[in-house]
């Protein structure tokens, strides 16, 4: 059998967090939606279908992307994307951010954000200019993770001794940050969603988001 480095691992995290991040930040394309069905995303699905709890969501999102053809389904998830994300679907929302499911009152840019923006100093990541959103936004957070592992990666390349360090960075910031939240926001995008997708995203996220924090935490 090929043996898999934990640098490879950590690499692999790293591309997961960051599709994640970026299915949650924009809709697909035409392009994006044929290579969910017939490319390397298509590849990532399959793996992703086998992770524990992941399989229903996943099956879930291929249904919506083989529906009809990729310019109309893009179509279709983009208006599901604005409903759910941009507010265009009025109370059938599920704001992506921190703020809305753990302040009293569903307000956002609270102290869910200050403390984003807080993590965000302590281990040295900016935000770029063009990204108008708060830090508490879910994409943010899985960048950030995406960040995180990339850091272990370039660690145990080099072989320094900062791993186990780098290592509870990672699962203290899966469970204070995304996990605090990350199932109440999903219950609501499968409350909400009526196409299906992203209540498959949502879930499927949610199954790796848990199934990692067991892993950082057993390594």
């Amino acid at each position: 059998m090929v043996e898999v480095t934990s640098t490879q691992i950590a690499t692999n995290r790293a591309a997961l967090y960051r599709w994640f991040a970026l299915a949650f930040f924009a809709p697909p394309t035409e392009s994006d939606v044929l290579d969910m069905c017939h490319g390397k995303t298509q590849q990532l699905l399959t793996a992703l279908a086998a992770a524990p709890g992941a399989s229903l969501g996943v099956q879930a999102m291929g249904e919506v992307l083989t529906s009809s053809a990729p310019a109309k389904v893009a179509s279709e998830l983009g208006a599901a994307h604005a409903k759910l994300f941009y507010g265009a679907g009025g109370y059938d929302t599920a704001p992506p951010y921190r703020s809305f499911y753990v302040s009293d009152h569903a307000v956002l840019c609270q102290q869910a954000t200050a403390e984003m923006e807080r993590v965000l100093r302590q281990h040295r990541l900016r935000l770029q200019e063009t990204v108008r959103e708060p830090s508490d936004h879910l994409s943010i957070q899985l960048e950030v993770m995406a960040q995180l592992a990339l850091r272990y990666a370039e660690a145990a390349q080099s072989g320094s001794d900062t791993l186990a360090n780098l290592n509870a960075e990672q699962a203290n910031f899966l469970d204070t940050q995304l996990l605090s939240w990350l199932p109440a926001f999903s219950r609501r995008v499968i409350q909400v969603d009526e196409l299906g997708f992203h209540a498959g995203l949502a879930s499927a996220l949610q199954a790796v988001l848990e199934q990692d924090h067991a892993y950082l935490l057993e390594v």
